[in-house]
């Protein structure tokens, strides 16, 4: 099922890179299913974390997921989709506040891919976004970690940790 997740992926994010780095968008959700299978999380939640960003970001839709991969997955997967890409005439501040109030409500599974999403995100924009952008992301990814807590310490330290960090970069 795993490796069914990693071609679908590679096809659904095929020609697409990374705004900062540049890299082809599947290294992205490679590094969170790893995070994610580092962390014991049992197959469907690692099928998920290569699934993350595909309804949100590509023609894939749910039902697509539900049909090659089940309900566990296809549900972890629309937890994980943010419902303010429904609503792009609002501020990046209100799509972010219903994005957070979202997350706060999802299984223990779609947070342990969040939190490994959010590790990979901040990662790469501390170190090659624009200083604006990374300390905006910064304070955006620290508010949001009060929707992850509790679900994998590993993950919540490492997630913390870097923000620490970033924050100390740019101070």
């Amino acid at each position: 099922m795993i490796l069914k997740a990693q071609k679908f992926a590679a096809k659904a994010h095929e020609g697409v890179v990374r705004r900062y780095s540049g890299l082809p968008y599947i290294v992205h959700p490679a590094r969170v299913a790893s995070k994610v299978e580092a962390v014991f999380m049992p197959e469907h939640v690692v099928v998920a974390a290569w699934l993350h960003d595909t309804v949100e970001d590509t023609e894939v839709t749910v039902e697509e997921i539900r049909c090659e991969f089940g309900d566990e997955v296809a549900a972890i997967v629309e937890e994980l989709t943010n419902p303010s890409k429904g609503f792009p005439e609002l501020s990046r501040e209100d799509r972010k506040a219903m994005d957070r109030q979202h997350i706060y409500g999802v299984s223990q599974y779609a947070k342990v891919v969040k939190l490994a999403d959010r590790i990979d995100n901040l990662r790469g924009i501390i170190f090659e976004a624009s200083e604006d952008f990374a300390r905006l992301y910064l304070r955006e990814s620290d508010a949001l970690l009060v929707s992850l807590l509790d679900v994998c310490e590993l993950l919540e330290t490492e997630l913390t940790c870097i923000i620490r960090n970033g924050f100390e970069k740019f101070r």
